[in-house]
Protein backbone atom coordinates (compact mmCIF):
# COMPACT_ATOMS: atom_id res chain seq x y z
CA UNK A 1 0.00 0.00 0.00
CA UNK A 2 0.97 3.65 -0.47
CA UNK A 3 0.21 6.30 2.13
CA UNK A 4 0.17 9.85 0.71
CA UNK A 5 0.65 12.69 3.20
CA UNK A 6 0.05 16.41 2.68
CA UNK A 7 1.17 18.34 5.76
CA UNK A 8 0.34 21.98 6.39
CA UNK A 9 1.08 24.21 9.36
CA UNK A 10 -2.12 23.15 11.15
CA UNK A 11 -3.41 20.18 9.15
CA UNK A 12 -2.49 16.75 7.84
CA UNK A 13 -4.36 15.34 4.81
CA UNK A 14 -3.86 11.71 3.88
CA UNK A 15 -4.95 8.94 1.51
CA UNK A 16 -4.10 5.26 1.65
CA UNK A 17 -3.96 3.46 -1.71
CA UNK A 18 -3.46 -0.08 -2.94
CA UNK A 19 -0.03 -0.17 -4.52
CA UNK A 20 -1.20 -2.15 -7.56
CA UNK A 21 -3.89 0.14 -9.01
CA UNK A 22 -3.97 3.18 -6.67
CA UNK A 23 -7.46 2.32 -5.44
CA UNK A 24 -8.27 4.55 -2.45
CA UNK A 25 -8.89 2.52 0.73
CA UNK A 26 -8.85 5.17 3.46
CA UNK A 27 -8.72 8.95 3.34
CA UNK A 28 -9.07 11.72 5.86
CA UNK A 29 -7.46 14.61 7.65
CA UNK A 30 -6.27 15.93 10.96
CA UNK A 31 -7.34 19.56 11.35
CA UNK A 32 -6.88 22.35 13.91
CA UNK A 33 -3.44 20.97 14.82
CA UNK A 34 -1.37 23.42 16.89
CA UNK A 35 -4.24 25.92 16.65
CA UNK A 36 -4.39 28.02 19.79
CA UNK A 37 -7.52 27.38 21.86
CA UNK A 38 -8.76 24.56 19.61
CA UNK A 39 -8.75 20.77 19.85
CA UNK A 40 -7.29 18.75 16.96
CA UNK A 41 -9.87 16.69 15.05
CA UNK A 42 -9.00 13.52 13.12
CA UNK A 43 -11.47 12.35 10.48
CA UNK A 44 -11.28 9.01 8.66
CA UNK A 45 -13.35 7.74 5.74
CA UNK A 46 -12.95 4.02 5.04
CA UNK A 47 -14.00 2.97 1.54
CA UNK A 48 -15.66 -0.43 1.25
CA UNK A 49 -16.38 -2.64 -1.73
CA UNK A 50 -19.25 -1.78 -4.04
CA UNK A 51 -22.63 -2.10 -2.38
CA UNK A 52 -21.26 -1.26 1.06
CA UNK A 53 -21.56 2.19 2.54
CA UNK A 54 -18.36 4.08 3.35
CA UNK A 55 -17.57 4.25 7.05
CA UNK A 56 -16.80 7.68 8.53
CA UNK A 57 -15.40 8.34 11.99
CA UNK A 58 -14.30 11.50 13.78
CA UNK A 59 -12.14 11.75 16.88
CA UNK A 60 -11.40 14.90 18.88
CA UNK A 61 -8.04 15.08 20.60
CA UNK A 62 -6.80 17.06 23.59
CA UNK A 63 -6.12 20.76 23.20
CA UNK A 64 -2.40 21.46 22.92
CA UNK A 65 -1.58 18.00 21.52
CA UNK A 66 1.73 18.26 19.66
CA UNK A 67 1.89 17.89 15.87
CA UNK A 68 3.93 14.68 16.03
CA UNK A 69 1.53 13.15 18.56
CA UNK A 70 -1.47 13.95 16.34
CA UNK A 71 0.29 12.27 13.42
CA UNK A 72 1.11 9.18 15.49
CA UNK A 73 -2.54 8.94 16.58
CA UNK A 74 -3.58 9.23 12.93
CA UNK A 75 -1.34 6.26 12.05
CA UNK A 76 -2.89 4.27 14.92
CA UNK A 77 -6.40 4.95 13.61
CA UNK A 78 -5.40 3.99 10.05
CA UNK A 79 -3.81 0.83 11.40
CA UNK A 80 -6.93 -0.08 13.39
CA UNK A 81 -9.06 0.35 10.26
CA UNK A 82 -6.65 -1.79 8.24
CA UNK A 83 -6.67 -4.48 10.90
CA UNK A 84 -10.47 -4.60 10.96
CA UNK A 85 -10.83 -4.71 7.17
CA UNK A 86 -7.97 -7.03 6.24
CA UNK A 87 -7.68 -9.02 9.48
CA UNK A 88 -4.03 -8.16 9.97
CA UNK A 89 -2.77 -8.74 13.52
CA UNK A 90 -1.67 -5.46 15.14
CA UNK A 91 0.09 -7.11 18.08
CA UNK A 92 3.86 -6.99 18.42
CA UNK A 93 4.47 -10.64 19.40
CA UNK A 94 6.44 -11.41 16.28
CA UNK A 95 3.52 -11.05 13.88
CA UNK A 96 3.27 -8.55 11.07
CA UNK A 97 1.73 -5.25 12.10
CA UNK A 98 -1.01 -3.78 9.96
CA UNK A 99 1.19 -0.75 9.32
CA UNK A 100 3.85 -3.00 7.75
CA UNK A 101 1.71 -3.40 4.63
CA UNK A 102 2.43 0.29 3.91
CA UNK A 103 5.45 -0.05 1.63
CA UNK A 104 5.64 3.53 0.35
CA UNK A 105 4.88 6.86 2.02
CA UNK A 106 4.58 9.75 -0.43
CA UNK A 107 5.14 13.16 1.16
CA UNK A 108 4.18 16.50 -0.33
CA UNK A 109 7.02 18.91 0.49
CA UNK A 110 6.57 22.55 -0.52
CA UNK A 111 10.20 23.59 -1.11
CA UNK A 112 12.87 21.37 -2.62
CA UNK A 113 15.25 24.13 -3.63
CA UNK A 114 17.18 23.10 -6.74
CA UNK A 115 16.22 19.43 -6.34
CA UNK A 116 15.40 18.15 -9.84
CA UNK A 117 13.76 14.84 -8.89
CA UNK A 118 11.98 13.24 -5.92
CA UNK A 119 14.00 12.00 -2.94
CA UNK A 120 13.75 8.52 -1.43
CA UNK A 121 14.66 7.84 2.21
CA UNK A 122 14.50 4.82 4.50
CA UNK A 123 15.97 3.97 7.93
CA UNK A 124 19.74 4.28 7.70
CA UNK A 125 19.54 6.20 4.40
CA UNK A 126 18.38 9.67 5.36
CA UNK A 127 20.81 11.93 3.52
CA UNK A 128 19.22 15.17 2.43
CA UNK A 129 16.69 15.45 5.24
CA UNK A 130 18.77 18.02 7.12
CA UNK A 131 18.97 20.26 4.04
CA UNK A 132 15.20 20.10 3.58
CA UNK A 133 14.69 21.19 7.17
CA UNK A 134 17.02 24.14 6.57
CA UNK A 135 14.90 25.03 3.54
CA UNK A 136 12.06 25.66 6.00
CA UNK A 137 13.18 29.28 6.09
CA UNK A 138 11.93 29.51 2.49
CA UNK A 139 8.57 27.84 3.24
CA UNK A 140 8.02 28.56 6.94
CA UNK A 141 4.38 27.43 7.09
CA UNK A 142 5.01 23.98 5.62
CA UNK A 143 8.49 22.49 5.17
CA UNK A 144 9.35 21.99 8.84
CA UNK A 145 6.07 20.16 9.46
CA UNK A 146 6.66 17.87 6.48
CA UNK A 147 10.18 17.05 7.70
CA UNK A 148 8.80 16.35 11.18
CA UNK A 149 6.38 13.82 9.72
CA UNK A 150 9.09 12.21 7.54
CA UNK A 151 11.15 11.64 10.69
CA UNK A 152 8.12 10.22 12.45
CA UNK A 153 7.48 7.84 9.53
CA UNK A 154 11.10 6.67 9.58
CA UNK A 155 10.56 5.75 13.23
CA UNK A 156 6.99 4.42 13.22
CA UNK A 157 6.74 2.98 9.67
CA UNK A 158 10.18 1.36 9.33
CA UNK A 159 8.97 -1.13 6.69
CA UNK A 160 8.24 1.66 4.24
CA UNK A 161 10.30 3.86 1.94
CA UNK A 162 9.69 7.58 2.23
CA UNK A 163 9.43 9.37 -1.11
CA UNK A 164 9.51 13.16 -0.96
CA UNK A 165 7.73 15.00 -3.79
CA UNK A 166 8.45 18.71 -4.07
CA UNK A 167 6.03 21.41 -5.23
CA UNK A 168 9.04 23.10 -6.80
CA UNK A 169 9.69 20.19 -9.22
CA UNK A 170 6.93 21.22 -11.63
CA UNK A 171 8.47 24.67 -12.04
CA UNK A 172 11.98 23.50 -12.97
CA UNK A 173 11.08 24.32 -16.60
CA UNK A 174 10.69 28.07 -15.98
CA UNK A 175 13.19 29.90 -18.25
CA UNK A 176 16.17 31.65 -16.71
CA UNK A 177 15.06 35.15 -17.70
CA UNK A 178 11.78 34.58 -15.83
CA UNK A 179 13.15 32.94 -12.67
CA UNK A 180 16.03 35.43 -12.25
CA UNK A 181 15.69 38.30 -9.74
CA UNK A 182 17.48 41.57 -10.63
CA UNK A 183 19.49 41.70 -7.38
CA UNK A 184 23.25 41.84 -6.63
CA UNK A 185 25.09 38.62 -5.83
CA UNK A 186 25.04 38.10 -2.03
CA UNK A 187 28.44 38.51 -0.32
CA UNK A 188 28.11 35.06 1.32
CA UNK A 189 26.82 32.04 -0.59
CA UNK A 190 23.12 31.47 0.22
CA UNK A 191 21.72 28.04 1.12
CA UNK A 192 20.16 27.84 -2.36
CA UNK A 193 20.32 30.20 -5.36
CA UNK A 194 18.04 33.20 -4.77
CA UNK A 195 15.58 32.80 -7.65
CA UNK A 196 11.93 32.05 -8.36
CA UNK A 197 11.02 28.44 -7.46
CA UNK A 198 7.22 28.54 -7.33
CA UNK A 199 4.87 26.33 -5.33
CA UNK A 200 1.63 24.32 -5.67
CA UNK A 201 3.46 22.29 -8.32
CA UNK A 202 1.86 18.98 -7.34
CA UNK A 203 -1.56 20.59 -7.65
CA UNK A 204 -0.70 21.96 -11.09
CA UNK A 205 0.63 18.56 -12.22
CA UNK A 206 -2.60 16.94 -11.00
CA UNK A 207 -4.79 19.50 -12.80
CA UNK A 208 -2.79 19.17 -16.01
CA UNK A 209 -3.29 15.38 -15.91
CA UNK A 210 -7.02 15.67 -15.16
CA UNK A 211 -7.61 18.25 -17.94
CA UNK A 212 -5.64 16.09 -20.35
CA UNK A 213 -7.96 13.16 -19.62
CA UNK A 214 -11.08 15.37 -19.76
CA UNK A 215 -10.18 16.94 -23.12
CA UNK A 216 -8.61 13.76 -24.54
CA UNK A 217 -5.54 15.82 -25.43
CA UNK A 218 -1.92 14.90 -24.51
CA UNK A 219 -0.70 16.91 -21.54
CA UNK A 220 2.39 17.88 -23.53
CA UNK A 221 0.28 19.90 -25.98
CA UNK A 222 -1.94 21.70 -23.45
CA UNK A 223 -1.56 25.44 -22.77
CA UNK A 224 -3.49 26.62 -19.72
CA UNK A 225 -3.65 29.41 -17.18
CA UNK A 226 -4.35 27.69 -13.86
CA UNK A 227 -5.34 29.43 -10.64
CA UNK A 228 -4.97 27.41 -7.43
CA UNK A 229 -7.02 29.48 -5.00
CA UNK A 230 -7.06 28.43 -1.37
CA UNK A 231 -5.74 29.80 1.90
CA UNK A 232 -2.51 29.78 -0.08
CA UNK A 233 -3.17 31.05 -3.61
CA UNK A 234 -1.13 31.13 -6.81
CA UNK A 235 -1.43 31.20 -10.60
CA UNK A 236 0.59 29.21 -13.13
CA UNK A 237 1.19 29.76 -16.84
CA UNK A 238 1.45 26.33 -18.50
CA UNK A 239 2.61 26.26 -22.14
CA UNK A 240 2.79 22.96 -23.99
CA UNK A 241 2.46 21.05 -20.73
CA UNK A 242 5.31 22.86 -18.96
CA UNK A 243 5.43 25.61 -16.37
CA UNK A 244 6.46 28.83 -18.10
CA UNK A 245 5.81 31.17 -15.17
CA UNK A 246 4.11 31.20 -11.78
CA UNK A 247 3.15 33.81 -9.25
CA UNK A 248 4.97 32.44 -6.19
CA UNK A 249 8.71 33.02 -6.06
CA UNK A 250 11.70 32.23 -3.85
CA UNK A 251 9.10 31.60 -1.16
CA UNK A 252 5.31 31.15 -1.26
CA UNK A 253 4.97 34.72 0.01
CA UNK A 254 5.33 36.28 -3.44
CA UNK A 255 2.31 36.66 -5.72
CA UNK A 256 -1.35 36.56 -4.68
CA UNK A 257 -2.47 37.44 -1.15
CA UNK A 258 -3.55 34.43 0.90
CA UNK A 259 -5.48 33.83 4.07
CA UNK A 260 -2.63 35.20 6.18
CA UNK A 261 0.06 35.98 3.56
CA UNK A 262 0.50 39.46 2.12
CA UNK A 263 1.42 38.35 -1.38
CA UNK A 264 3.58 40.71 -3.47
CA UNK A 265 4.13 44.07 -1.80
CA UNK A 266 6.73 46.81 -2.02
CA UNK A 267 9.95 45.17 -0.66
CA UNK A 268 10.47 48.13 1.67
CA UNK A 269 7.00 47.81 3.18
CA UNK A 270 7.99 45.41 5.98
CA UNK A 271 10.53 47.91 7.33
CA UNK A 272 7.87 50.64 7.57
CA UNK A 273 4.95 48.49 8.74
CA UNK A 274 6.76 46.31 11.28
CA UNK A 275 8.84 47.62 14.17
CA UNK A 276 12.27 45.96 14.31
CA UNK A 277 11.42 43.93 11.20
CA UNK A 278 14.79 42.16 11.21
CA UNK A 279 14.49 40.89 14.78
CA UNK A 280 14.32 37.08 15.12
CA UNK A 281 11.04 36.21 16.82
CA UNK A 282 10.30 32.62 15.92
CA UNK A 283 12.36 29.50 16.46
CA UNK A 284 11.07 25.94 16.10
CA UNK A 285 13.23 22.93 15.47
CA UNK A 286 16.10 25.28 14.62
CA UNK A 287 13.92 27.37 12.28
CA UNK A 288 14.32 31.11 12.77
CA UNK A 289 12.33 33.87 11.09
CA UNK A 290 12.54 37.61 11.23
CA UNK A 291 9.66 39.61 12.66
CA UNK A 292 8.98 41.07 9.22
CA UNK A 293 8.77 37.64 7.56
CA UNK A 294 6.53 36.32 10.30
CA UNK A 295 4.17 39.29 10.06
CA UNK A 296 3.82 39.04 6.26
CA UNK A 297 3.33 35.26 6.43
CA UNK A 298 1.02 34.91 9.45
CA UNK A 299 -0.69 38.23 10.13
CA UNK A 300 -1.28 39.73 6.67
CA UNK A 301 -3.44 38.86 3.66
CA UNK A 302 -7.21 38.56 3.93
CA UNK A 303 -6.93 38.35 7.71
CA UNK A 304 -5.33 41.80 7.93
CA UNK A 305 -7.93 43.45 5.69
CA UNK A 306 -11.15 41.68 6.71
CA UNK A 307 -10.36 40.37 10.18
CA UNK A 308 -10.86 36.78 8.97
CA UNK A 309 -8.94 34.50 6.63
CA UNK A 310 -12.09 32.56 5.66
CA UNK A 311 -13.03 33.54 2.09
CA UNK A 312 -16.57 32.15 2.45
CA UNK A 313 -17.19 34.45 5.43
CA UNK A 314 -15.70 37.39 3.52
CA UNK A 315 -18.01 36.75 0.55
CA UNK A 316 -21.09 36.46 2.75
CA UNK A 317 -20.33 39.76 4.45
CA UNK A 318 -19.23 41.55 1.28
CA UNK A 319 -22.47 40.87 -0.58
CA UNK A 320 -24.89 41.41 2.30
CA UNK A 321 -25.79 37.78 2.98
CA UNK A 322 -24.53 37.83 6.57
CA UNK A 323 -27.23 39.65 8.56
CA UNK A 324 -25.13 39.51 11.74
CA UNK A 325 -22.19 41.41 10.22
CA UNK A 326 -21.64 45.03 11.20
CA UNK A 327 -21.30 47.77 8.57
CA UNK A 328 -17.59 47.92 9.29
CA UNK A 329 -17.24 44.16 8.73
CA UNK A 330 -19.20 44.38 5.49
CA UNK A 331 -17.04 47.24 4.24
CA UNK A 332 -13.73 45.57 5.14
CA UNK A 333 -14.89 42.28 3.62
CA UNK A 334 -15.86 43.99 0.35
CA UNK A 335 -12.43 45.61 0.28
CA UNK A 336 -10.74 42.23 0.86
CA UNK A 337 -12.83 40.60 -1.90
CA UNK A 338 -12.13 43.39 -4.40
CA UNK A 339 -8.42 43.34 -3.53
CA UNK A 340 -8.20 39.56 -4.03
CA UNK A 341 -10.03 39.73 -7.38
CA UNK A 342 -7.80 42.60 -8.54
CA UNK A 343 -4.59 40.72 -7.69
CA UNK A 344 -5.93 37.59 -9.40
CA UNK A 345 -6.57 39.55 -12.62
CA UNK A 346 -3.06 41.01 -12.32
CA UNK A 347 -1.64 37.52 -12.94
CA UNK A 348 -4.26 35.79 -15.10
CA UNK A 349 -4.35 38.45 -17.83
CA UNK A 350 -0.54 38.71 -18.37
CA UNK A 351 -0.23 34.91 -18.42
CA UNK A 352 -2.85 34.76 -21.18
CA UNK A 353 -0.69 37.27 -23.08
CA UNK A 354 2.46 35.18 -22.49
CA UNK A 355 0.77 32.20 -24.12
CA UNK A 356 -1.18 33.81 -26.97
CA UNK A 357 1.49 36.37 -27.78
CA UNK A 358 4.35 33.87 -27.93
CA UNK A 359 3.83 32.96 -31.63
CA UNK A 360 1.28 33.47 -34.44
CA UNK A 361 0.03 29.88 -34.04
CA UNK A 362 -0.17 29.87 -30.24
CA UNK A 363 -3.37 28.64 -28.63
CA UNK A 364 -4.94 28.69 -25.17
CA UNK A 365 -6.85 25.53 -24.21
CA UNK A 366 -8.49 27.14 -21.22
CA UNK A 367 -8.43 28.94 -17.90
CA UNK A 368 -8.69 26.59 -14.95
CA UNK A 369 -9.88 27.48 -11.44
CA UNK A 370 -9.11 25.18 -8.53
CA UNK A 371 -8.45 25.08 -4.77
CA UNK A 372 -10.99 25.54 -1.98
CA UNK A 373 -11.86 29.13 -2.89
CA UNK A 374 -11.90 28.48 -6.63
CA UNK A 375 -14.09 25.39 -6.30
CA UNK A 376 -16.67 27.00 -4.00
CA UNK A 377 -16.92 30.69 -4.92
CA UNK A 378 -19.55 31.11 -7.65
CA UNK A 379 -19.20 34.89 -7.30
CA UNK A 380 -15.42 34.99 -7.79
CA UNK A 381 -15.60 32.81 -10.91
CA UNK A 382 -18.37 35.02 -12.32
CA UNK A 383 -16.43 38.22 -11.66
CA UNK A 384 -13.19 36.84 -13.11
CA UNK A 385 -15.03 35.74 -16.26
CA UNK A 386 -16.59 39.18 -16.68
CA UNK A 387 -13.12 40.77 -16.72
CA UNK A 388 -12.05 38.31 -19.44
CA UNK A 389 -15.10 38.67 -21.68
CA UNK A 390 -13.06 40.83 -24.07
CA UNK A 391 -10.99 37.79 -25.12
CA UNK A 392 -14.01 35.52 -25.56
CA UNK A 393 -14.72 34.09 -22.11
CA UNK A 394 -18.52 33.72 -22.04
CA UNK A 395 -19.73 32.29 -18.74
CA UNK A 396 -22.72 29.97 -18.59
CA UNK A 397 -24.37 30.99 -15.29
CA UNK A 398 -26.21 27.68 -14.88
CA UNK A 399 -23.06 25.65 -15.37
CA UNK A 400 -21.16 27.91 -13.00
CA UNK A 401 -23.75 27.41 -10.27
CA UNK A 402 -23.79 23.61 -10.73
CA UNK A 403 -20.10 23.10 -9.92
CA UNK A 404 -19.69 20.47 -7.21
CA UNK A 405 -23.22 19.15 -7.58
CA UNK A 406 -24.52 16.02 -9.24
CA UNK A 407 -22.20 13.29 -10.48
CA UNK A 408 -20.23 11.76 -7.62
CA UNK A 409 -16.59 11.42 -8.54
CA UNK A 410 -16.71 14.16 -11.17
CA UNK A 411 -13.58 16.32 -11.06
CA UNK A 412 -13.84 18.72 -14.05
CA UNK A 413 -16.62 21.17 -14.93
CA UNK A 414 -16.71 23.40 -18.01
CA UNK A 415 -18.45 26.64 -16.97
CA UNK A 416 -18.36 28.62 -20.23
CA UNK A 417 -20.87 28.43 -23.09
CA UNK A 418 -20.36 25.84 -25.81
CA UNK A 419 -19.40 28.49 -28.38
CA UNK A 420 -17.12 30.49 -26.06
CA UNK A 421 -13.85 31.40 -27.77
CA UNK A 422 -11.89 30.80 -24.56
CA UNK A 423 -13.00 27.99 -22.22
CA UNK A 424 -13.04 28.20 -18.44
CA UNK A 425 -12.97 25.09 -16.27
CA UNK A 426 -13.21 24.25 -12.59
CA UNK A 427 -11.04 21.30 -11.58
CA UNK A 428 -10.88 19.49 -8.25
CA UNK A 429 -7.17 19.11 -7.65
CA UNK A 430 -5.87 15.93 -6.01
CA UNK A 431 -2.37 16.41 -4.62
CA UNK A 432 -2.44 13.14 -2.65
CA UNK A 433 -3.17 10.98 -5.70
CA UNK A 434 -0.55 12.89 -7.67
CA UNK A 435 1.99 12.19 -4.90
CA UNK A 436 1.11 8.48 -4.84
CA UNK A 437 1.40 8.17 -8.62
CA UNK A 438 4.73 10.02 -8.75
CA UNK A 439 6.16 8.03 -5.83
CA UNK A 440 5.18 4.72 -7.40
CA UNK A 441 6.64 5.71 -10.78
CA UNK A 442 9.83 7.04 -9.21
CA UNK A 443 10.54 3.90 -7.17
CA UNK A 444 9.72 1.69 -10.16
CA UNK A 445 12.17 3.70 -12.29
CA UNK A 446 14.86 3.55 -9.58
CA UNK A 447 14.48 -0.20 -9.21
CA UNK A 448 14.55 -0.60 -12.99
CA UNK A 449 17.74 1.45 -13.20
CA UNK A 450 19.33 -0.70 -10.49
CA UNK A 451 18.47 -3.89 -12.36
CA UNK A 452 19.81 -2.48 -15.65
CA UNK A 453 23.08 -1.43 -13.98
CA UNK A 454 23.53 -4.87 -12.43
CA UNK A 455 23.27 -6.46 -15.86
Amino acid sequence: MILALNCGSSSIKFKLFLLSDLQVLILGSASKVNSKGQKPVIKLVVHHDQGQKDETSTEEEKEGMEYDAVFQRTIELIEASLSARFHVDTQTRGETKARDVIKLVAHRVVHGGSQAEPMALWPGHEAGLELLDKLSEFAPLHNHRAVQVVKSCLEHLPSSKQVLLFDTLFHQTIPRHIYTYPIPIPPSPPLIPLRKYGAHGLSYASILSLLSAHLAVPASSLSLVIAHLGSGASVCCVKDGKSLDTSMGLTPLEGLPGGTRSGSVDPALAFHAVDAAGEVVYAQGGLKLSKGEMTLNKEAGLLAVAGTSEFSAITLRAFGNDTNASEEEKESSKLAYDLFLDRLINFVAPYITKILGSSPNAHLDGIVISGGIGERSIQLRRDLASYLAWIGVELDDTRNEQVGRGDEGRVVWEITKDDAKIKMFVCMTDEETQCARMAKDYIKEQEGSKIRSEH
